[in-house]
C-alpha cells in the first residue's frame, strides 16, 4: 500500500469528487451530513430486497475434499457457509436448501443440522429432497422447519453404521507378515485391520454407535416433534412412536416418509416455493402481492483449483470403494 501523502491527499481528493457527482451535493452547501441522511444514502447504494436463498447440499457430506493435487473445500462445507451468511443477510428472508445426498460423516451432518437450526430462529427454512436424502441427508433435512420431498425420494436409513477392514488372514497366512505394536493402552489400537477384534473392543464401538443413534434421534425429535410455530402451511405431525418403529435403519420413500410423519408435503422447488411465500409473508408480516427474489446462485463461487483438478482422479481406485471403507473406522450417518 502507498503510504506517500501527496498519493493519499489525492486519493481523498477523487474520492470526495465522486460522492459531490454522484449524489449532487454542492461543496458551498456546506451541509453537514446527518446520521439520518447517511442512512438514506446507504440506502440508496444498497436497497433492501426480498431475497430467499436457495443452497444446495450435494453427495457425501464430509469437512473437506482431496483430489490428486489439491485440497479443496468440500461441497458440504461451502453449503455450510452459504447457510451461515444466509442468516446474517438481512435481504434473505428465507432459505430454501436442496438436498441431494446419502449422508455422511456425523460431525459434518451435526455441524449443518446447528447451522440451519440456527437460521430457522430467525427466517423460514425449508428442505428439498431430490433423488435421496438419505440418513445425515435426512438428519440435516430434520433441522427445517418444513420438508418436501418428491414422491419417489429415497429417504430414511435413520441410523449410524460403522466398518473396519479384517486382514489378518490374508497377511499371516497368505503372505506371512507380522506386526508389532506398541501402545499406551489395550484399546489404542482399536479396529486394527491385522488382527481380529475383541468382544471388549466391539462393545466399545458398539456402544459408541448407540450414543451417535441416540444423538440422531434426539436431533429429529428436536427438530420435528417438538417444533412450534404458526406458519399456515402444510405440516405432519410426528410422533416418538413412529421414530421408534421406522428409525432402524430402514429407507422409504418420500410418499412412505411423507405418512409416516418424517415430511411433510410431497412436491418439488416450486412447490417449496410457493410454500415459502407464505411463511414469509407470516414470519416478517408482508403484504402477499410482495414478491420474492430467489436467489439460485447464493451458494456458488468460483474455485480456479476445479480447472486444474478436473478430471484427474475420475479413474481413483478410492472412487469405487464403498463410502464406509473410506471412512472405516468412523461412525456415519450414511445410506449406501
Amino acid at each position: 500500500m502507498n503510504k506517500n501523502p501527496l498519493f493519499i491527499a489525492l486519493l481523498l481528493i477523487c474520492v470526495t469528487c465522486l460522492f459531490i457527482g454522484i449524489f449532487n451535493i454542492s461543496p458551498t452547501q456546506n451541509k453537514i451530513v446527518t446520521k439520518k441522511s447517511k442512512t438514506k444514502i446507504d440506502k440508496l447504494i444498497t436497497p433492501i430486497a426480498n431475497k430467499v436463498a436457495v443452497i444446495k447440499l450435494e453427495g457425501m457430506i464430509s469437512s473437506s475434499s482431496t483430489t490428486n493435487f489439491f485440497e479443496e473445500d468440500s461441497p458440504s462445507v461451502t453449503a455450510l457457509q452459504a447457510i451461515t451468511k444466509a442468516e446474517k443477510d438481512e435481504n434473505v428472508k428465507g432459505i430454501v436448501l436442496c438436498i441431494n445426498s446419502p449422508g455422511g460423516t456425523v460431525g459434518m451432518s451435526q455441524r449443518l443440522y446447528n447451522a440451519i437450526y440456527s437460521a430457522r430462529q430467525k427466517k423460514p427454512v425449508i428442505a428439498v429432497m431430490d433423488d435421496i436424502a438419505a440418513s445425515g441427508g435426512y438428519y440435516v433435512a430434520s433441522a427445517a422447519d418444513r420438508i418436501v420431498a418428491l414422491p419417489g425420494t429415497m429417504t430414511g436409513s435413520i441410523g449410524v453404521i460403522m466398518s473396519t477392514m479384517d486382514f489378518h488372514k490374508l497377511l499371516s497366512e497368505k503372505l506371512s507378515i507380522g506386526e508389532n505394536v506398541i501402545k499406551s493402552g489395550k484399546y489404542k489400537d482399536i479396529g486394527s485391520s491385522t488382527r481380529i477384534m475383541t468382544t471388549d473392543e466391539k462393545k466399545l464401538l458398539q456402544d459408541m454407535v448407540n450414543d451417535s443413534y441416540n444423538q440422531f434421534k434426539e436431533a429429529i425429535i428436536k427438530g420435528r416433534v417438538e417444533r412450534n410455530d404458526e406458519y399456515n402451511v402444510e405440516k405432519t405431525i410426528l410422533t416418538l412412536e413412529k421414530i421408534n418403529k421406522y428409525a432402524d435403519g430402514r429407507v422409504f420413500t418420500g410418499r412412505q416418509a411423507r405418512d409416516y410423519g418424517f415430511v411433510d408435503s410431497i412436491g418439488g422447488i416450486q412447490s417449496a416455493n410457493e410454500m415459502m411465500k407464505k411463511m414469509v409473508y407470516k414470519k416478517f408480516n408482508i403484504p402477499e402481492n410482495t414478491s420474492l427474489d430467489y436467489d439460485y446462485n447464493y451458494s456458488k463461487s468460483p474455485n480456479i483449483l476445479k480447472l486444474f483438478s478436473a478430471g484427474t482422479n475420475e479413474n481413483s481406485i478410492n472412487n469405487f470403494l464403498p463410502a464406509s471403507m473410506k471412512y472405516a473406522g468412523k461412525p456415519l450417518y450414511l445410506w449406501e
